[in-house]
């Protein structure tokens, strides 16, 4: 089972997916609310109990055998935040890869965390396990990510 994380919120990743019922969206917004957090600046104490009820809900997900993938999403996220739930999803038996799931050309200082980067479908709706992903080190050559980038422009018109 995969783990993609992303910025975006539940709405862009409805309009670009479907059958997202075979998937787990855990969307940081709604656990702090769920929480009681939903207006309060958060302290260490409560960073914590966030973290771990996240942590929870992404364990108890991955368990089931009906979900194909499970998709964290927080528009408020940086380096740390990622780097600490890379650390902690890794140790969780049934979650064998962390994929960055964002929008072409953006965010591409955090690709360098991850082994797998997904882009969202520019043209249509796709099942998630029809989207391709790329390794990271394609970013760097210029040449190379030129195209790959006609590549997928060239599949998503046929």
């Amino acid at each position: 089972m995969n783990l993609y994380i992303t910025f975006e919120d539940r709405s862009k990743i409805k309009k670009c997916f479907l059958n997202l019922r075979k998937y787990l969206i855990v969307n940081v917004d709604e656990v702090k609310e769920s929480l009681g957090y939903d207006n309060q600046p958060l302290d260490n104490c409560k960073s914590f109990i966030l973290t771990q009820e996240i942590l929870e809900v992404i364990r108890s997900g991955s368990s089931g055998r009906k979900l194909l993938a499970i998709i964290y999403s927080n528009p408020s996220m940086n380096d740390e935040i990622i780097r600490e739930l890379i650390k902690n999803t890794s140790g969780i038996k049934n979650i064998d890869n962390t994929v960055f799931l964002t929008e072409k050309g953006t965010y591409e200082e955090y690709f360098e965390l991850f082994e797998e980067v997904m882009f969202f479908p520019t043209l249509k709706k796709v099942h998630i396990v029809e989207c391709e992903t790329f390794p990271v080190y394609w970013a760097e050559d210029e040449e190379e990510l030129n195209k790959l980038n006609r590549e997928i422009f060239l599949n998503q018109i046929t």
